[in-house]
Order: structure tokens, then sequence, then C-alpha cells
């Protein structure tokens, strides 16, 4: 049933009150479920209805059209209501899939119609030497840019001297050699720990120092707040970017990761979007979500903390308009880890992914 046909049906503008209310109520990054929505709305109806002294049969209509036409936006908000298509490319992590699958897992995502890949820091030391130009070749066969790597290993943590700059000229150069993107830098830190000025300070500069040395390769440099982390908390991710050079160390924003800390997805893109290098995309999963508006120090033990997306209580439209207030034209990656894989594998929660990401109106 078509929205216009439920509003044109209904006089004296008492669906536009309502539905106005619906869209002041999904403005943020975090959702809540089709189910509350649509007893939120029709409730309102009914209400409205009474207080306009309209007779039962009306207020019963009233009360099933608001029903009705909710469920069909919120079952569509991934297509209807965001009709224009994004500009940004799309990308697929790597992490979705095991090790020993990783080249079944390009010959995926190529054949999904994903651009790009994200790789872990283990596919450097695996395609060392000659190996090297047998992954180039293999990427510009399958048509994916090798768009961002993981720094695993390389981390920093505030107060702590900088190190392993040897293993992130490593990084570097498969990276320059592969004629990558990014590089995602790691920064550890526990969530719950007030560190001084000074420490913070310090991590700075060795974030600055590692960004100037991917810049001088043609690299960029990405910091990814991540739960469990520093960056777990909207203050502590505010004092990694507030301590580093824009010039040097962009930003990586996980749309899952902002909400399971904590954070309003919306509001990180809106406030950084000018550091904003590239979005991670998935869906955290409810039970999960609940669990770290309780207590954030047992959701960081779930075994499963994400989804596929649409599945979860990210409010992916909110995600979507952000990105266009800001003219944010660059990659974005679906990340998928700490998942419940389905019993088909990874293969199937990459199809749902592009399924919900051309509902929200990318190319893919």
């Amino acid at each position: 049933m078509q929205f216009n046909a439920v509003w044109d049906s209904i006089s004296g503008g008492m669906w536009q009150n309502v539905y106005s209310q619906l869209l002041r109520s999904s403005l943020c990054g975090v959702e809540v479920g089709v189910e509350e929505e649509i007893s939120a709305v029709s409730e309102a109806l009914e209400k409205e209805a009474t207080v306009r002294a309209v007779s039962p049969t009306r207020r019963r209509f009233f009360r099933q059209a608001g029903a009705i036409a909710l469920a069909g936006i919120t079952s569509s908000r991934f297509g209807n209501a965001l009709p224009r298509t994004l500009p940004n490319p799309v990308g697929y992590a790597t992490i979705s899939w095991p090790r020993d699958e990783f080249g079944q897992a390009l010959e995926t995502i190529s054949a999904l119609g994903y651009r790009g890949i994200h790789m872990l820091g283990w596919v450097r030391d695996a395609y060392q030497g000659g190996k090297i130009q047998e992954l180039r070749e293999r990427l510009q066969r399958l048509r994916l840019v090798p768009t961002a790597l993981s720094c695993g290993g390389a981390d920093l943590e505030p107060g702590r001297p900088m190190g392993a700059t040897g293993k992130f000229r490593d990084y570097m150069a498969f990276m320059s050699s592969l004629g990558g993107y990014f590089l995602q830098m790691p920064v550890a830190g526990r969530p719950d720990r007030k560190y001084s000025a000074a420490e913070i300070k310090s991590l700075g500069s060795s974030m600055n120092e590692f960004g100037k040395l991917a810049k001088e390769s043609g690299l960029t440099l990405g910091y990814h707040p991540h739960l469990g982390t520093m960056g777990e908390t909207r203050e502590g991710l505010g004092q990694v970017l507030e301590a580093t050079d824009p010039r040097y160390v962009g930003l990586i924003a996980d749309v899952a990761h902002l909400a399971l800390g904590g954070s309003d997805p919306t509001e990180v893109i809106r406030t950084y979007h000018q550091r904003l290098i590239f979005l991670h995309l998935k869906d955290a999963r409810r039970d999960t979500y609940a669990l770290a508006r309780q207590n954030r120090a047992s959701a960081r033990k779930a075994k499963y903390r994400f989804c596929e997306i649409g599945r979860g209580v990210v409010n992916f439209p909110a995600i979507v308009a952000a990105l266009r207030d800001v003219q944010f034209r660059g990659w974005v990656v679906v990340e998928l880890d700490r998942y419940e894989p389905l019993p088909v594998g990874p293969a199937e929660s990459a199809r749902i992914n592009k399924e919900a990401l051309r509902q929200l109106g990318f190319n893919i």
C-alpha cells in the first residue's frame, strides 16, 4: 500500500501530524523495533481520532491504516524513502571468511558486485615476495580494489612509546605495491581508564608520525574507534581525534561499534565528516545492544556482537541521510565480524548485505 494513498485518504492533517512525530523519532543513529513504531503510531492515530470526535468505525480505520502504512514505510525504509543513488564505491571485508577461504572470499565479493576489499594484516605475511604479484593480478582480474589493510600488531596505546615501526613499514610497502588506499591503525587503551593529557598527547604524536610515513607512500592512515578500546566512548574518540593532525590521521567510523559504545553514528559522521576517510557498515545485534546499554563490560565479552545490515538496531536510513547531508563520496566497506554465521556460509551474509545496501541507495 502506497504511503500517499493513506495520506490522501485521511483528512484534516491527522496523519501528517503523526507522521511528523514518527520522523522526529527516527533521526538518531539507533532505531527501535518495527513493532514498537507501529504500535506507537497506531495509538497516536486513534488518540487523534478520539480528540476529533471521529466515529468508532473511522477510528478503527485510522488504526489499521496507520499500522499498514507504517509497516510499508519500515519494510521499504531502505528503498522508497531514499530513492537517489549514492556515489560511494562499496567494498567488503574478507574478515567474514576463515583464512583458508581467502581465495573463495575474493571470488564471492567480486561476483556479488562489490568493488573493493578490506584485508587483515596476515594477508601481507601470506603474500610476501613474489606472491604479491600473484595477488595483484588476481585482484585485477576480479576487478577488486585493495581498499584497506588492517595493521595488526602495530597498534598504539596511550603512554606507551611508539613501536612496531618496522612492521608498519612492511604494511605500507605491501599496500603500495598493490596500489591500495588506506591503512587502518588500531589504538588500544582501556575505555574505563582516564588517561592524562600527556599520555593522550604522546599517543597523538605517535599516530601523526605513522600518518606522515603513510602519506609519503601515497597512503592514508585511518583511526578506527573500537569496542573495548579507548575509542569505545564518544569522549575517548574525541580525545584521539583532537590529539592528532587531520593532515596525517583520518577517521574510519564503524557505525555498529559506535552504537554499541553509546555514540550516535550520525552525530559522529556530521561532526567529523571532514576527517572521514571511509566507513565500516554492519549492524549491531539487538541482544548485544540491550546488554551494552546495561553493562558495556558484559557486552564486550559477547560471542556475537554484530549481524547483517537491517537485522539489528542501527538506523541505516539515518546514516545515509547524514552521508548525503555532508556530501561524503568516499568508500563504504561492509565489515561483518563477530557475527553468528549462517548455515550456508558467509557468502549468503554478503548477499543479504548487498540487497540491504541496494535498498538504501548504494550502487552495487
